[in-house]
């Protein structure tokens, strides 16, 4: 395929890569192994500044993402290897920077125990793939060019690679543009260049993620007011992403020292804390012949100390219920699955 722009230079291997002919298998459209992933997309404005580094670590620390997507970086990333490495991250993709113009940084965490495969990149986007088992799905970093008459390019791009994936897609960074007025505040909304934008979205049946935080992810100040803001910052999702990760919504964090908000893309949602179970008793217990013994024997133990006994009581209540009703529950389940398969009785 010939490129739409000579701005977009990379590999480009998706043509032939046959990740890209991945197809839902086994009717399981959730995919349960990769739930715990999550992507940390910001433009920066400068990433070797003394507080691009000290928020950067802040927000490693604090969201412990899965992969970082930085854009706007504006040095090469020989000067940050050292800082990502010390934070736990590593470099999957570096699109770097010309001069202020431009730059695209993909770190994957070193903890993750998910494999990443860049399928293609250019000056404006980064297109990978995450994998972890079976399950199996496709990610794009977007820092669209600040020259808008580049953006068909971009889109007539993304638009091509589109074609290519039977798989869930999203997409996540700075699109530079706005679908709404309400996207906005202040200025005037150029409605030509989002019906363009709108246009590339059905083109690719992308829809917006659900999105908590602030309305607006970009903001131009003045003498320290703020005169404008807009929407430019976004994840987008096919119907199949969607289907693959119905709880998944991206957060707009707090602004920082960049004009843009960080954005964290968590695919399973918000992560729930159990912390530990409480010990309950279960009434079943008292029907089976070996417990009261179990119950006696603790008491005597405890010299009649009752905080002592009930203690020892509980603990072995624990260890009673997984040997004995925890069998009893497998059997069950076994025997009903063989059920399940065996000769019908009419």
């Amino acid at each position: 395929m010939k490129l739409m722009n000579q701005q977009f230079t990379g590999r480009r291997t998706w043509s032939r890569n046959p990740l890209f002919s991945f197809v839902l298998s086994n009717n399981k459209l959730i995919m349960d192994s990769l739930l715990d992933i999550s992507i940390l997309s910001w433009n920066i404005r400068g990433a070797h500044n003394r507080n691009s580094r000290r928020h950067m670590k802040d927000l490693i620390r604090k969201h412990n993402p899965t992969f970082l997507a930085i854009n706007e970086t504006h040095v090469p990333f020989a000067k940050l290897f050292y800082f990502f490495t010390n934070n736990g991250f590593k470099p999957i993709q570096i699109v770097e920077a010309q001069g202020h113009y431009r730059g695209i940084w993909l770190l994957q965490n070193v903890a993750a125990t998910s494999t990443s495969t860049v399928i293609d990149f250019n000056n404006f986007s980064i297109t990978f793939n995450i994998q972890r088992g079976d399950s199996n799905t496709f990610c794009t970093c977007i820092y669209a060019s600040p020259n808008p008459t580049l953006h068909p390019n971009l889109w007539n791009h993304l638009t091509t690679i589109n074609q290519h994936i039977n798989s869930p897609w999203m997409l996540i960074g700075d699109f530079d543009e706005t679908l709404f007025p309400s996207d906005q505040r202040g200025g005037i909304f150029n409605r030509n260049r989002a019906i363009t934008f709108s246009t590339f979205l059905d083109n690719c049946n992308l829809l917006n993620l659900t999105t908590i935080g602030g309305s607006f992810t970009w903001h131009c100040n003045n003498n320290g007011l703020c005169i404008l803001s807009k929407k430019l910052d976004r994840g987008l999702a096919n119907v199949a992403w969607r289907l693959a990760f119905p709880e998944a919504f991206v957060e707009v964090l707090c602004r920082l020292h960049s004009d843009h908000n960080p954005l964290l893309l968590r695919f399973g949602g918000l992560p729930i804390n159990r912390g530990i179970r409480p010990f309950r008793f279960e009434a079943t217990w008292i029907d089976h012949e070996d417990y009261a013994d179990l119950v006696d024997r603790a008491w005597r133990s405890s010299n009649h100390n009752i905080t002592s006994a009930l203690g020892k009581v509980r603990d072995q209540s624990i260890i009673f219920n997984l040997a004995v009703f925890g069998n009893i529950f497998r059997r069950k389940n076994k025997g009903g699955k063989q059920a399940e398969g065996g000769p019908k009785v009419s």
